[in-house]
């Protein structure tokens, strides 16, 4: 039986999540999974014991310059007895039924092992990954920019500055809504330090949030989970604040995703990445096409069909709607791995098209590779 968790479920569903994540107790006080907000939790229950789990998390992506609602998948665990039974299809129909009832028009998750997930219609699209660097590799050239530690009170510019940068990329979170309902008090406490940079008074034009760690020597480490700015001088006086930790932590760990343009301002190409998460992408509704913003220079009206259907994609203006149409049966073909991939412009037409996810005619091609040309970036982990 496929039903929501309820309040009485709580010690099956943390021995069951226990089993498949290992013991992690959060901190503070406990809080039942059921009571906590932005999520919808659905379980498999056999002879009255949970078996299964998926967590829903309600969150907003920024593709195209506009916010998609995204169903952010967590939490997926099937008992060790019951893996390949069939559970995880009508785990996933049910919760995913019920976010596109909220308005999602897209979902994304971190997959452990992607083939399982892509037979649900999940292909990976990027990867959060961490990435070590020898500190004093951060100490880069370029005008002085001032500096300052971040204050409760710098925490809606800070937020502002995120926002600007994730606006101009595919797939950041919004860090908006209900899953996300940090005060600004615990964002500033979350970490050892925010800087920020203030060309004029008043004015942030970046930030970077960072957690000392323990120790120093070779073993110690300094955690960055935010490295954003504006302008090339203001991220290099970040990159230089950073460096300043080099004689007590030899490397720093930052975390990131694709080719971030801090990278490039680097000296060297010293770098690995210790750690990556893959970012699986579904869509959800044909819908999610027109949610997105695209260039508006580009002006179109390209026929596909997916799961069976005709549509048309109409776009004049930056903006586009799309509707069910008779198309030729040559047309443009595309698989649900297909759709995730051009929706993220994580693969060009000719990507999909040697992976199997897109048949059919070619003429629209270039068209397609143009809408969506923009890096795709992730920061948050769920």
């Amino acid at each position: 039986m496929i039903r929501h968790l309820a309040r009485d479920d709580e010690e099956q569903a943390t021995r069951l999540w226990s089993e498949a994540f290992g013991e992690d107790p959060p901190p503070g006080p406990p809080v039942n999974p059921v009571d906590r907000p932005g999520r919808r939790i659905h379980v498999a229950e056999l002879d009255g014991r949970l078996v299964g789990s998926v967590i829903d998390r309600e969150y907003d992506s920024w593709f195209g310059g506009r916010q998609v609602p995204t169903a952010g998948i967590a939490g997926v665990t099937v008992a060790v007895e019951q893996r390949g039974a069939g559970l995880l299809r009508p785990l996933f129909d049910a919760c995913l039924t019920e976010a596109r009832e909220r308005g999602a028009l897209v979902s994304t998750m971190f997959p452990t092992a992607a083939g399982i997930y892509r037979r649900l219609g999940y292909e990976v699209v990027g990867s959060l990954d961490d990435l070590e660097v020898p500190t004093a590799e951060l100490d880069v050239a370029g005008d002085a920019v001032p500096l300052r530690r971040a204050t409760v009170d710098d925490v809606p510019a800070i937020r502002a500055v995120h926002a600007r940068w994730a606006a101009q990329q595919h797939g950041p979170l919004t860090r908006t809504g209900p899953s996300f309902p940090a005060t600004d008090a615990e964002l500033v406490n979350e970490f050892s330090g925010i800087t920020v940079t203030e060309p004029a008074p008043g004015h942030v034009s970046g930030y970077v949030s960072w957690k000392r760690g323990t120790g120093y020597g070779e073993s110690a480490r300094l955690r960055v989970a935010d490295l954003i700015a504006d302008d090339r001088h203001s991220l290099a006086a970040l990159l230089r604040s950073l460096a300043g930790h080099a004689s007590v932590a030899p490397f720093t760990v930052i975390r990131t995703s694709g080719l971030e343009p801090w990278r490039l301002l680097l000296r060297s190409n010293a770098g690995r990445v210790v750690h990556r998460d893959p970012y699986g992408l579904a869509v959800l509704d044909v819908a999610a096409l027109a949610a997105v913003g695209y260039p508006t220079a580009i002006e179109a009206e390209l026929p596909f069909r997916w799961r069976g259907a005709g549509h048309v994609l109409t776009v004049s203006g930056g903006s586009a709607h799309v509707a069910p149409a008779t198309v030729p049966d040559d047309a443009r073909t595309v698989t649900d791995a297909g759709l995730a991939m051009a929706f993220a412009g994580a693969q060009s037409s000719a990507g999909q098209r040697l992976l199997g996810h897109l048949t059919g005619s070619g003429a629209d091609d270039a068209t397609w590779d143009a809408l969506v040309s923009r890096p795709f970036h992730v920061r948050d982990y769920f």
